[in-house]
């Protein structure tokens, strides 16, 4: 993964890390069950962007490396992690 993804994603996780911060208090504040389902829902989204990037770098680099150097096996490897984080 390239610095510059590390610096975006860096600052993602601070992101969504605040947003969790702020679920906690919402929820030790009684606030209404719609609001933190609609901060539930954010935090959500942006974990799935996350890996969303994640994957696709993973894919664009590493598989189409492998895969122009012969290591066709590289396929079942990313299937593999397809299905550990689709489930």
């Amino acid at each position: 993964m390239s610095s510059h993804y590390d610096k975006a994603l860096d600052t993602r996780l601070a992101s969504i890390q605040g947003q969790v911060g702020a679920i906690r208090r919402m929820l030790l504040e009684g606030r209404d069950c719609e609001d933190l389902l609609l901060q539930l829902s954010a935090v959500e989204s942006s974990i799935n962007k996350i890996a969303k990037t994640i994957l696709k770098d993973h894919l664009n680099k590493c598989v189409k490396e492998s895969i122009e150097q012969g290591e066709t096996d590289i396929l079942d490897h990313f299937n593999s992690i397809l299905d550990k984080y689709i489930k």
